[in-house]
């Protein structure tokens, strides 16, 4: 199968099945999803059309903005249930921190690309560029985004070669600094992080969340309870049953037969980044395609995680199956760098 349509099949199985429980669940919201999905196909041709060589050389300009954005959500975002994540433009909010996240794919690689981590002063300066936007984000707060930027980063570093000793280092840090981790979150998500632990110390409190969702995965089946009919969402036992649990929404009325599909569907799609980031040669597209595979990776993996209950719950979208334009906006966007770079490695038949 040529590359660039197995790529597009599995981003449609994606999205069609997205859409589809969307309808299901909250069908008031279909058309809203659905008006995102074509706003999100013309900014994937737009950067599709990108010019990395431009893209690359204004790394800084990509930076600068993205922290522009992060800190007047801050100040003048509207607070959604006492979080300030959403910039409100029009009848519109969106969600800078999922904006941004294209943007510093773009910006670290231009950056990485011409400064060697190898050096202990551009890995410095490195380390500060990359902890502002997480902070930043951290402090709306939006603890799920902030790690998303916080392995988006990190594994761009990585990759883009960095000393073993300073490797070493900063993983050393990393443990020392695990069990400071208390002061430094809120109650709300040192409770997440708990009911995770023992969500049946609590079941009808910290653990509600993901109890109901692996009864849902489980009520499903082999084959589902079928479209509109799983008991789970529509009578309200699964909280954020279109968003942060819509995994489950899925599961409960497709089944196993449809979580094998959409896994398929997750695994194609990543492995086609992964074959991307290896077999570009030049290193700013190169680290791009890690960053844009690092992105999907982990938050696939945490979200279905989080509906399995194997993970803490975070926050983090699904990509391309989650209601919310700002995500689908954001990752069509890193779809479309994607089938430029695919277009940049060596052409050869799968």
């Amino acid at each position: 199968m040529n590359r660039k349509a197995g790529l597009l099949i599995s981003v449609g199985v994606l999205l069609s099945f997205g859409l589809t429980t969307i309808w299901s669940t909250v069908p008031n919201l279909f058309w809203v999803q659905f008006s995102f999905l074509v706003i999100g196909l013309v900014i994937a041709f737009i950067f599709y059309k990108l010019d990395f060589t431009i893209a690359f050389s204004l790394s800084t300009f990509l930076y600068i903005f993205s922290i522009f954005l992060l800190v007047i959500t801050l100040f003048f975002g509207q607070s959604i249930r006492g979080a300030s994540r959403w910039l409100g433009v029009g009848t519109w909010q969106l969600q800078t921190s999922e904006i941004v996240k294209p943007l510093l794919a773009l910006a670290y690689a231009g950056f990485l690309a011409n400064n060697s981590l190898k050096k202990f002063k551009n890995l410095l300066i490195f380390s500060v560029l990359a902890l502002i936007p997480v902070l930043l984000v951290k402090t709306q707060p939006d603890l799920g985004s902030a790690l998303v930027l916080f392995v988006l980063a990190g594994l761009m570093g990585l990759f883009a070669g960095i000393n073993r000793r300073y490797v070493i280092i900063i993983a050393l840090l990393f443990l020392v600094s695990i069990p400071l981790a208390p002061y430094f979150l809120k109650d709300y998500q040192l409770a997440r992080i708990e009911s995770f632990l023992n969500p049946y110390h609590d079941p009808r409190g910290k653990g509600y969340n993901a109890i109901q969702s692996v009864i849902a995965i489980g009520s499903g089946g082999l084959i589902g309870k079928g479209v509109r009919l799983g008991t789970q969402s529509h009578l309200n036992f699964l909280p954020e049953r279109h968003t942060d649990f819509i995994f489950a929404s899925f599961a409960e009325e497709f089944g196993l037969l449809g979580i094998v599909l959409v896994l398929a569907a997750y695994f194609y799609l990543l492995s086609r980044l992964f074959e991307v980031s290896s077999k570009l040669k030049e290193p700013d597209q190169k680290l791009l395609a890690i960053g844009i595979l690092s992105i999907f990776m982990f938050q696939s993996l945490i979200n279905i995680g989080m509906n399995l209950g194997i993970m803490p719950v975070t926050g983090i979208t699904l990509p391309l199956f989650s209601y919310g334009g700002s995500s689908l906006i954001s990752f069509a966007a890193l779809l479309g760098m994607s089938l430029r770079l695919l277009e940049l490695t060596p052409t050869h038949r799968l």
